[in-house]
C-alpha cells in the first residue's frame, strides 16, 4: 500500500472513531453515522468501502467485542477505561478480528497504536498493541473452529 493511500485509510479510521464516539455519547443517531461519515471521508472509494465495512462490523458485534475485550485484558477491566479508550480498543479489535489478515496486520496495528499514542498516551498504545496481538493470535490459532 502506498504511503498516501495509507494516510487516507488512517484519516478514515480517525473520522470513524470521532463519529462513533459521538454515537456512543448519544450525540449522533445510528442512522446518521454513515451519511455523516460518507461526506467527511476522503474521496477514495476503497477507503469508503473499508470504513463502511468497519462501521457495520462494529455495530453488529459491539456487545460480543466488549465481552471478549473484558475477558482478554490482563491488568484492568474494560469498564475502567475512558469512553475514548474503549472506542479505540473496540475499533482496533474489530479491525483485527474481521479484516486482519497476515498481509494487513502490520498496517492495522501500526495505525491503531499511532492513534492510541496521539489520542491518549504511550502506555495505552502498548495496551492496544497487546490486545490486538491477543486477538490476532486467537483468530489464527489452529483450533479447528470456523473463522468469522
Amino acid at each position: 500500500m502506498s504511503k498516501s493511500r495509507g494516510k487516507l485509510f488512517e484519516t478514515g479510521r480517525e473520522l470513524l472513531l470521532q463519529e462513533l464516539l459521538g454515537y456512543e455519547l448519544g450525540l449522533t443517531s445510528q442512522e446518521d453515522l454513515w451519511p455523516r461519515l460518507k461526506v467527511a471521508l476522503p474521496k477514495s472509494d476503497r477507503v469508503k468501502r473499508h470504513i463502511k465495512r468497519l462501521l457495520n462490523a462494529y455495530l453488529e458485534n459491539r456487545e460480543e467485542i466488549d465481552i471478549w475485550i473484558d475477558h482478554s485484558l490482563k491488568s484492568k477491566s474494560f469498564a475502567a477505561y475512558s469512553d475514548l479508550e474503549k472506542m479505540i480498543m473496540r475499533l482496533a479489535v474489530v479491525e483485527t478480528r474481521f479484516f486482519g489478515d497476515e498481509k494487513m496486520m502490520p498496517i492495522i496495528v501500526s495505525t491503531w497504536v499511532d492513534i492510541a499514542r496521539r489520542y491518549v498516551d504511550e502506555s495505552f498504545a502498548k495496551a492496544i498493541h497487546a490486545i490486538m496481538g491477543t486477538c490476532y493470535e486467537e483468530q489464527n490459532a489452529d483450533t479447528g473452529l470456523s473463522k468469522p
